[in-house]
């Protein structure tokens, strides 16, 4: 293990006497963080111990490729240039967790300070690295398989076996292929005798003992709770129904959803096709709509009497446009500055834009605005890569699962190690570094809140290496 020191403002001891050494805590809030990471695990990961600050930009690498030759024995070989793309990824993340150890529990010992304090933090931060880290599914919507909402016991198998099909086609490495679940895409698949059957794994069944779904079809299975994934109870939306049998590529469909004028851009999802349609265009007489024209056509025919639903758009909140690279909360309404009935969720997809200009995220908190309660704060899974304007519209997607199947090279987590603050300040800080993550722990006496703040943090940044080495499993 790999650490960085500042010089202490006075004298640590490790013991129980003095249990506050920023050293011991950077190093077990590692193997926490570590051990709670699912996603972050399975991804390409690019570190250094050279100091970085929030912005700045570093050159991942997206593996190149070779291309075999034959070759007669009076023949000389030709080479080929080993070569490997620069991926510029701007260290944009800046993941903390911040708390106060008051005087009366700073004379506890380190292990009990772990158990209330820093196993929680540490747990929060792998989370939110795993949030973010899963928050980049919407990028691989070009390559979907399956039904929102709609996967069974029945159909578990063969939307696998589809993915599994899609990554041949896409010609992934066959070797390193990864599938991350939701919780309810987990059940379903729980539920088939592929994933319980001892004698058809083949591990004799330690997987299933280990709480683990193992390798399955190709793919190393994990369950992972934050995963995109909502119930469609949840989320703002209106339903109603195709008035005719649609057939497979129609974009044009003949409904009836009542007492709603669908907007251009909002998410329509159709019963028995399950994809995540988005709305070009729609007709309406001002209380209801007769005509939803999509973006894409339909992968299925659907028969008459189909459930539509449409999920609601909502608008941004702001006096000013919302800049590119902007990376905290985006306030969002119901554009007539009142409150949203059902506010947008964290693990919900939500896209800005219509068109070319589309750009869509992933949720990966909420809360009401605490200076304005009659709007909600969103955080995205990454900073704007368009800016958002006052006013504009935010479209949240459908309810369902969008678990994931990638190779480790789709995906890439760059981290880089926070500099130590001046310990003129009184700041005691270490930066401990593990397994290609490095974070900070930082701690300072409050003379006012009579204790002492601990804050642990990292700085990251996520690359899109190659959407072709992942594909969505819609369930």
């Amino acid at each position: 293990m790999n650490l960085h020191y500042s010089n202490p403002t006075m004298a640590c001891y490790v013991n129980d006497n003095d249990a506050l050494v920023p050293e011991i805590w950077a190093q077990e809030g590692l193997a926490i963080l570590e051990e709670n990471m699912v996603m972050a695990r399975l991804v390409h990961r690019d570190f250094s111990m050279e100091v970085a600050n929030f912005g700045d930009v570093v050159n991942t690498r997206r593996p190149g490729t070779f291309t075999a030759k034959r070759k007669v024995d009076t023949d000389d070989i030709v080479e080929q240039n080993a070569v490997a793309t620069n991926v510029p990824v701007s260290l944009d993340q800046h993941v903390y967790v911040s708390f106060c150890i008051r005087d009366g529990e700073a004379s506890k010992s380190f292990q009990d300070l772990v158990e209330m304090y820093l196993t929680p933090a540490a747990g929060e931060m792998a989370s939110a690295v795993d949030r973010i880290l899963c928050g980049q599914a919407p990028q691989f919507l070009a390559n979907e398989v399956g039904s929102l909402t709609e996967m069974t016991e029945t159909t578990a198998k063969d939307t696998m076996l589809e993915a599994r099909e899609k990554m041949n086609v896409n010609k992934v490495y066959s070797l390193g292929r990864n599938l991350v679940l939701s919780a309810a895409s987990e059940t379903d698949l729980l539920k088939t005798e592929l994933f319980i059957s001892a004698e058809k794994r083949g591990d004799a069944g330690t997987a299933l003992r280990d709480a683990s779904l193992g390798r399955v079809l190709g793919f190393d299975t994990y369950l992972d709770q934050n995963v995109p994934s909502i119930g469609k109870a949840s989320s703002d939306y209106a339903d109603g129904e195709t008035l005719a049998i649609e057939p497979l590529a129609e974009t044009s469909l003949s409904v009836n959803v009542a007492s709603y004028v669908v907007v251009d851009g909002e998410y329509v999802w159709v019963e028995g096709e399950g994809k995540p349609h988005v709305v070009d265009s729609a007709t309406d007489d001002g209380t209801n709509t007769s005509v939803i024209v999509m973006t894409a056509g339909l992968s299925a025919a659907v028969a008459a009497n189909s459930v539509v639903t449409v999920y609601k758009a909502c608008y941004a909140d702001n006096a000013t446009t919302y800049a590119v690279g902007y990376s905290k909360g985006i306030g969002v309404d119901d554009g007539a500055d009142g409150v949203l009935a059902k506010p947008p969720q964290r693990g919900q997809i939500i896209s800005f834009g219509v068109g070319a200009a589309r750009h869509t995220y992933t949720i990966i908190s909420v809360a009401v605005d605490p200076d304005d309660a009659t709007r909600h704060l969103i955080w995205l899974d990454r900073p704007l890569t368009v800016a958002v304007a006052n006013n504009a519209a935010a479209f949240p997607g459908p309810a369902g699962s969008f678990n994931l199947a990638f190779h480790r090279d789709a995906l890439a987590l760059v981290t880089r190690p926070l500099a130590l603050p001046n310990t003129a300040l009184g700041v005691r800080s270490a930066v401990g570094a593990y397994n290609d993550v490095a974070m900070r722990v930082s701690m300072q006496y409050n003379i006012t809140r009579q204790g002492t703040i601990v804050t642990l943090d990292l700085l990251c940044g996520v690359a899109l290496l190659d959407a072709n080495l992942g594909c969505l499993l819609l369930g």
